[in-house]
């Protein structure tokens, strides 16, 4: 079988002599004008350890001195060349339109974390708010509920809707600067995408396209907006090959995971 790494341009480039998964020697399966980077592999599946993931990582970075690389997902197998080689003719157009996009081009990660304020404890809510205060009558409340409606365990989950509530608008505060942010980062790049869909999480993370010769002047605007900004803690990463702005699909992974694409 072969364990697929990349697919890239300039296939008439020599291969690095970086080794791939157990030491095996690179090779390519050539379709028009485009490879499959791959080595030989037993068939067997293949564990995410750290010494495999840093050698797929090696192998990309070696190619990304000489070629544009779309990076495969770890762990993707072909039966035989000529299974990657029908990969590659059915996918072609999609792989040549990443390969122009991409073609120049390393991704960044950008991390944002809200510095938010701490937050009160319950017991320490104003006693101005209703919520804090037991055996307060809340106007909107129905008539006839009685003393359990103004019982301290009442006031107690009154309170916590409170802090909620003030979660969730400050957020929406958050967000909104995050997102400004990313999109005045955006302007230093040929492509980003905002993960920000996950309100259990602190974190939002961005992933920047942005060309090789403009790396200085990315990392500069983020240093500038990270001093523009003391509420957001920012972590910028990479550069790295841009698995997140490949589309084309090319296999299965043998990890134990789904389909993959070319990312």
């Amino acid at each position: 079988m072969l364990y697929v790494y990349a697919i890239t341009d300039r296939h008439e480039e020599p291969l690095p002599s970086q080794p791939g998964l157990g030491d095996e020697k690179l090779t390519q399966i050539v379709w028009r004008d485009v490879a499959a980077i791959a080595s030989v592999h037993d068939g067997s599946l293949i564990s995410a350890t750290a010494d495999k993931v840093w050698r797929h990582e090696q192998v990309l970075e070696a190619l990304l001195s000489e070629r544009a690389v779309l990076p495969v997902r770890f762990g993707t197998l072909f039966a035989s060349r000529q299974q990657v080689g029908e990969i590659l003719c059915r996918a072609h157009p999609a792989l040549v339109a990443d390969m122009a996009r991409i073609r120049g081009h390393v991704e960044i990660g950008v991390s944002f974390l809200p510095l938010a304020e701490r937050e009160p404890a319950v017991d320490t809510l104003p006693r101005s708010d209703p919520a804090a205060v037991a055996g307060h009558v809340d106007r909107d409340s129905k008539p006839g509920l009685g003393p359990a409606a103004t019982a301290p365990g009442t006031a107690y989950l009154r309170a916590r809707l409170v802090r909620e509530r003030a979660r969730r608008d400050r957020r929406q505060v958050q967000l909104g600067i995050v997102r400004k942010a990313c999109g005045d980062l955006a302007e230093h790049a040929s492509a980003s995408k905002l993960d920000d869909g996950r309100a259990d999480r602190p974190v939002v993370s961005a992933a920047f396209l942005v060309q090789r010769d403009r790396l200085m002047s990315f990392r500069q605007a983020v240093a500038r907006l990270a001093e523009a900004h003391p509420e957001l803690a920012l972590l910028c990463t990479g550069a790295w090959p841009p698995y997140s702005f490949v589309t084309a699909h090319v296999g299965e992974s043998a990890t134990g995971g789904g389909h993959d694409h070319a990312e």
